[in-house]
């Protein structure tokens, strides 16, 4: 049940709500002495609903937000994409082990977030999150702009107008060119991705490309996402999981 609705439906078991129906000017009941006009009890019923919606986040026009890790304390930004609620951020945790830092500088998880070895990313996600499936990327790749069939597809993948990817990059954070050629870039979803580059084989790696994992796996390898400076495709890739990536999570 909403608890918004919850709150009103235990108001009106307290005998409130029938007590303004029967009193037409006001009622006595809150504290034996005090007189209410049933306006002003309107009033306060219509600020505890509200109250309570934006307490539990569930004001149903919302499209955008924050949330706070209680492990941490760390503060996020999350956005609704389609039917999808995901994170608007790279996720910054830091587990016991299986994680790194970018160039193992602190400050750099900040904006780039942690880069996690597929075991650590699977354990890494807040309360109430997950780290996103392959589907759940097709899902959003499809409210992009790719057919069923594009999104099913291994490899580099693009919509028929070339924008796929720059639909999810932050606008300050990638290059809008490549050999000449104009890469649009609008960020049109508030997905907010930006460069992270990879840890593998004992180095950091790949600087301008940014790569997710996805919790879907075959043994040895899982599924992947990855994004470049040069175009605005998606690849969809499986990879062996020792290497360390982003993790982007979706919404229980």
């Amino acid at each position: 049940m909403d608890p918004a609705m919850k709150s009103l439906k235990m108001f009106s078991k307290n005998g409130r709500i029938q007590s303004v129906m029967k009193e037409s000017g006001g009622f006595d009941r809150l504290n034996g002495k005090s007189r209410f006009l049933s306006i002003n009890l309107a009033l306060l019923i219509l600020g505890l609903i509200l109250s309570a919606s934006i307490f539990y986040g569930q004001t149903t026009d919302k499209k955008s937000g924050t949330f706070t890790d209680p492990r941490d304390g760390q503060v996020y930004q999350w956005v609704k994409i389609g039917n999808q609620v995901w994170m608007a951020e790279n996720l910054r945790f830091k587990t016991d082990s299986g994680s790194w830092c970018w160039e193992n500088k602190e400050e750099n998880s900040k904006n780039r977030g942690r880069l996690y070895n597929w075991a650590a990313a699977m354990q890494a996600a807040p309360p109430g999150w997950h780290l996103s499936s392959d589907e759940e990327w097709k899902e959003l790749e499809k409210t992009l702009g790719l057919t069923k069939e594009q999104a099913d597809q291994e490899g580099f993948r693009v919509d028929k107008d070339s924008l796929l990817a720059g639909k999810i990059k932050r606008t300050d954070a990638w290059p809008n060119e490549y050999k000449g050629k104009r890469l649009i870039i609008t960020n049109e979803t508030g997905f907010s991705a930006v460069i992270t580059g990879f840890y593998a084989l004992d180095e950091f790696t790949h600087e301008g490309y940014t790569v997710w994992w996805t919790c879907t796996d075959d043994k040895e390898t899982a599924w992947l996402r990855c994004i470049g400076f040069f175009d605005n495709t998606i690849s969809r890739l499986k990879n062996p999981k020792k290497f360390a990536f982003a993790v982007r999570c979706v919404k229980d």
